[in-house]
């Protein structure tokens, strides 16, 4: 969300649920990429998709409004803006799970005022179903764990091709990937040194998902998965490098197992956003912050020296120097 300027943006806020919650909609239902095969009327979108028909109608019309939708003498179209911003951008299935995400994290904050002085959880204040953590979203769900797997993997290309190229990994040949979801960042480095081998561990659902997508990239006699939960169980061993990247499991207790599968002289690799001072969200994962403190009001991010503490205390020796990525992560090494 860009900083407001105008009076006008400042109204057009407050009333950005709706814009919000509409778009979503469209994405969701699939509206988009059904008008993109073929215009539609309104009446015909209301049957197609089962919608009252007044509501489809003033629903499209309001798409139409905010620039999602052009109108033609056919019927609706997506707007230029939406086939460079969402349909040529990313596979519809990742649209869907990231709009479908973003409508359950959001689902605790419509009565916000009335609850933000609670002392816990607003969720938990207004008898709202807790919105689980997305690890036990995709323990429960084999097809969510997909879709999310598989959006994850569109999202960071340029993360793992980024990180492919600042890594030094010459004396690497078995890396941990813990938390690596689709093996995304470990593709991009086992294409970069052909001695490499990784096992990428995460929970079995994921697992699943990225052993598709390896055997697609023609990877997976170099890849494999490994089924644990990264907050509790016990990881494998015997590797030259860890990788903990974008993992939201972290902390001492984490540190000390990941301490336990690295060969003497093995480094850990870890790449994340940090706070830049203590109570204050990076500016990356600000909305992330505040939405879950509605749920956590504890809730915080380290700063950089938080995690080096850690680490020491974990047992490791920090390696000198920090390197920041393009998308503002910071990648911070240790040794054993």
């Amino acid at each position: 969300m860009k900083k407001l300027i105008t009076k006008e943006d400042v109204h057009g806020l407050l009333h950005s649920s709706a814009a919000s919650a509409a778009l979503g909609t469209a994405i969701e239902t699939g509206l988009l990429w059904m008008l993109a095969e073929r215009p539609l009327d309104g009446e015909k979108v209301a049957g197609l998709l089962g919608i009252p028909l007044r509501r489809c109608l003033y629903w499209l019309q309001f798409l139409h409004s905010l620039g999602i939708l052009d109108g033609t003498p056919q019927g609706y179209v997506p707007s230029s803006l939406t086939y460079s911003a969402i349909l040529d951008a990313r596979s519809q299935d990742s649209w869907k799970h990231l709009a479908l995400d973003e409508r359950e994290r959001t689902a605790g904050t419509h009565d916000l005022a009335l609850y933000i002085h609670e002392p816990g959880s607003i969720w938990a204040a207004q008898h709202l179903t807790q919105p689980r953590d997305y690890v036990e979203k995709m323990k429960a769900s084999g097809s969510r764990a997909r879709e999310f797997t598989r959006m994850l993997y569109e999202i960071h290309q340029y993360l793992g091709n980024e990180l492919a190229a600042f890594l030094d990994m010459t004396d690497v040949r078995r890396l941990m990937d813990a938390g690596g979801g689709s093996g995304v960042v470990s593709m991009a480095l086992l294409r970069k040194y052909p001695d490499l081998t990784a096992m990428v561990v995460d929970i079995e659902n994921v697992c699943a998902a990225g052993r598709e997508l390896a055997q697609e990239n023609s990877l997976a006699d170099r890849i494999t998965f490994h089924a644990a939960d990264l907050r509790n169980d016990e990881f494998p061993v015997g590797f030259d490098l860890i990788l903990l990247c974008d993992v939201y499991v972290r902390g001492e207790p984490v540190y000390r197992r990941l301490w336990n599968s690295l060969n003497r002289g093995g480094r850990l690799v870890l790449v994340d956003h940090f706070s830049p001072a203590e109570n204050i969200a990076p500016a990356a994962r600000l909305e992330w912050s505040f939405l879950d403190s509605l749920e956590d009001p504890d809730f915080y991010i380290p700063t950089i020296a938080q995690t080096q503490d850690e680490l020491v205390r974990a047992g490791f020796h920090l390696l000198p120097g920090e390197h920041t990525l393009s998308d503002q992560r910071v990648v911070l090494q240790a040794r054993k």
